[in-house]
């Protein structure tokens, strides 16, 4: 996958960014890359500043309310309850002083609350020309094919596009294209990102423009979607007033309901 482009302050995305540790002596030394372990502050005591620690708690919430709801359908089809989905995979934490911080935060809440971003996978292509030959010796017709991928770039567009000023009408979005299990844990599970969202005011703009069936049978599709973003935040528009690029790879999982295709699971590839 590419990589993502982010304004050179950005932090550990950036292989040019300065070492927080250098550049602020009260930064967070460990690894860019590792999660934040052994702190004695509680959830309710964290912000979007916290990088790492607050992202980890924010998808712990959101772990914790799929397995709670596939608990309570494996127990109603009369089945022993199975593993709990994988976790999502933690963004790098992001330089913050001075003027940095700006940039910092946005980049923090972008991925706490869209929940699509990911460091860029060596394996995607081979992933794609694989979800190609599945998706024709699978049988549906290519109209039917067409029809999938566009819904689910649509989808995963609508999901990582939000103002901070208006998640009610974010949620009222999510509420029409998903199935409302879906719906639910979503929304619930974002809760505390976009609290940190608004205290930066960032703004998310996404674009979806190609996309790969990679199986269809029974009434569910799961499609891989390339996803393009532009954060933009007044804490960094001085920086970047093109706002901060993303690109990230998801897998989005619909469900036929009623005859129409709904957004039932999406994840970072």
């Amino acid at each position: 996958m590419p990589k993502s482009q982010r304004p050179p302050s950005a932090g550990e995305s950036d292989p040019a960014a300065v070492d927080p540790a250098a550049v602020d002596p009260a930064a967070d030394s460990s690894p860019a890359d590792a999660p934040r372990v052994g702190s004695a502050r509680s959830p309710e005591e964290l912000t979007s500043l916290d990088g790492e620690e607050f992202l980890a708690v924010n998808r712990s919430t959101r772990d914790r309310l799929r397995a709670e709801a596939d608990g309570k359908k494996r127990r109603r089809r009369g089945r022993r309850r199975g593993e709990g989905d994988a976790t999502d995979r933690v963004p790098g934490r992001v330089a913050a002083t001075g003027s940095r911080r700006g940039v910092r935060a946005a980049a923090i809440v972008l991925a706490a609350l869209s929940v699509i971003l990911a460091a860029t996978t060596v394996s995607f292509a081979f992933a794609w020309m694989q979800a190609e030959d599945r998706a024709e010796a699978a049988g549906p017709s290519e109209a039917t094919r067409s029809e999938i991928m566009r819904v689910a770039r649509d989808y995963a567009a609508t999901v990582a596009t939000y103002d901070p000023a208006r998640y009610d009408d974010l949620d009222r979005r999510i509420q029409e294209i998903s199935t409302p299990e879906f719906a639910k844990t979503y929304i619930t599970s974002s809760r505390d990102a976009r609290r940190g969202n608004a205290a930066v005011e960032g703004t998310s703009q996404a674009v979806s423009n190609d996309a790969g069936v990679v199986s269809l049978s029974d009434g569910k599709a799961v499609v891989l979607v390339t996803l393009d973003q532009t954060v933009t935040s007044p804490q960094v528009n001085s920086q970047v007033p093109e706002g901060i690029q993303y690109q990230s790879r998801v897998k989005v999982t619909l469900e036929q309901r009623d005859g129409r295709w709904l957004l039932a699971e999406i994840d970072t590839v």
